[in-house]
């Protein structure tokens, strides 16, 4: 205290100059306008660069936050792109399943009579399941009538009404289908053995044919049901049956029987045909 006092003592005369010169600076700034003007745009500018430097200070100090956020922001936009790419790649396979199968009602109308039906009752939790549809005697519908869906095979008609017709499914321990795997020759017979409504069974298939994970099953054509090539579904495992010359082959369907909403019936082979056929079996017994 006693230093502070000695050091106002020594400076007063420097103090009371500042004071005097502050009282005379505003009384020049206050009553005439050319200083005043001078005196308020001087201060803008000042006032204008400090903001400037110290906006430019917090900016740089800022910068690694804002880079943070960039960031974030960057990879939610990679994860929206892939997204969208995933999207539009199901779009493009939806098209074609529909367009393929467009293409394949087109070439079945052209070789087969069909009938397009809405499914009315779907069971897929039974033991026994069966699919009851909207049309019957009156559409045309007929016994052994095969079913297909946009996803592929679905079942065979078994009894019909003047309205209606039940179709019993491959979800069926009693539905037999001749199968094979695409681009081969050689037929095994695809039956469900309940669980799983996903899965079937490819069974008796010759072990000296070349098999592998993901191929494509499809109906052989050789049965009065179904023509050749319509889609069954893929291998997801196989094994050894109790015959080591054969193979079980664990087939994913491609039909989802739980979404099922509408199916197409085929007239399958030309009754010519099968009466021909009928003649030879029967001649042979």
């Amino acid at each position: 205290m006693h230093n502070l006092i000695n050091f106002l003592r020594r400076n007063i005369y420097w103090f009371v100059f500042i004071f005097l010169e502050i009282i005379c600076f505003y009384f020049i700034f206050s009553t005439n306008s050319f200083q005043k003007s001078v005196f308020f745009n001087s201060s803008n500018e000042i006032t204008g660069r400090v903001y400037a430097i110290s906006g430019s200070f917090l900016s740089y100090f800022g910068l690694k936050t804002e880079n943070q956020d960039l960031l974030i922001r960057n990879a939610e936009l990679h994860s929206q792109i892939s997204e969208l790419k995933d999207y539009i790649y199901n779009l493009e396979n939806d098209s074609m399943k529909t367009e393929a199968f467009l293409n394949d009602s087109t070439r079945f109308q052209k070789k087969h009579n069909y009938i397009k039906a809405r499914v009315e009752n779907n069971t897929i939790s039974q033991v026994y399941n069966f699919i009851t549809i909207n049309k019957g005697k009156n559409d045309g519908v007929k016994l052994d009538m095969g079913v297909i869906s946009q996803q592929g095979i679905v079942g065979v008609v078994r009894d019909i009404t003047p309205n209606y017709a039940v179709i019993q499914p491959v979800l069926n321990p009693h539905s037999r289908f001749s199968c094979k795997i695409l681009n081969s020759n050689t037929a095994g017979t695809l039956i469900w053995e309940g669980g799983d409504p996903r899965y079937a069974n490819l069974t008796e298939y010759p072990k000296y044919e070349k098999v592998e994970k993901g191929d494509t099953i499809v109906t052989s054509g050789f049965s009065d049901i179904f023509p050749e090539g319509i889609f069954v579904g893929v291998i997801e495992d196989f094994k050894s049956e109790v015959n080591d010359n054969f193979y079980s082959l664990k087939v994913k369907l491609s039909t989802d029987f739980g979404a099922l909403k509408s199916v197409l019936l085929l007239a399958g082979k030309d009754q010519e045909i099968k009466e021909l056929e009928s003649k030879v079996r029967n001649a042979q017994k």
